[in-house]
């Protein structure tokens, strides 16, 4: 079974920062991103795979997850486009190591929480049931960043 070295919600998945900061503080062998919609664009697919030289990347469904985690004995880093995703994951019963809330792009229905990282109140709770559940839940967008918790930013969710 593969190595979790980090789980991550970031809905770019595979771009510069993961490549040029979070794979180098935390290496992984493989990034698996677990995202329905993206399997039915071949063109992107194919963009997200060149995207990480040096590193295998898979993409799967969210219900292929444990089954991709499960293929290969190396290190991982799991990345959801969002937190329904993420919570469907879980909620599916695969045991994530941590969850990092590392981009959640702003919109109307979201809170700004930290730069790059807004969510909604129906995020946030999925977020806390999640911790509530035992799960390392944090927010850092960038590595060079402290870990903010859940507790930390709830008065920025309305």
């Amino acid at each position: 079974m593969a190595n979790q070295k980090m789980v991550r919600i970031d809905y770019r998945l595979i771009h510069g920062q993961i490549v040029a900061k979070w794979i180098k503080f935390r290496p992984v062998d493989r990034l698996i991103i677990a995202d329905d919609e993206l399997l039915n664009d071949e063109f992107m697919i194919d963009i997200y795979k060149m995207a990480a030289p040096g590193n295998d990347v898979d993409i799967v469904k969210v219900d292929d997850l444990e089954d991709a985690l499960n293929s290969k004995d190396d290190n991982v880093m799991i990345i959801f486009k969002d937190v329904v995703n993420a919570k469907r994951a879980v909620d599916n019963g695969v045991e994530l190591a941590e969850l990092n809330v590392g981009a959640v792009q702003n919109n109307k229905e979201r809170f700004s929480v930290t730069q790059g990282v807004a969510l909604s109140k129906e995020e946030y709770e999925s977020l806390t049931e999640l911790k509530d559940k035992g799960l390392n839940v944090y927010i850092q967008p960038i590595p060079e960043n402290d870990k903010l918790s859940l507790e930390s930013i709830k008065n920025k969710i309305k």
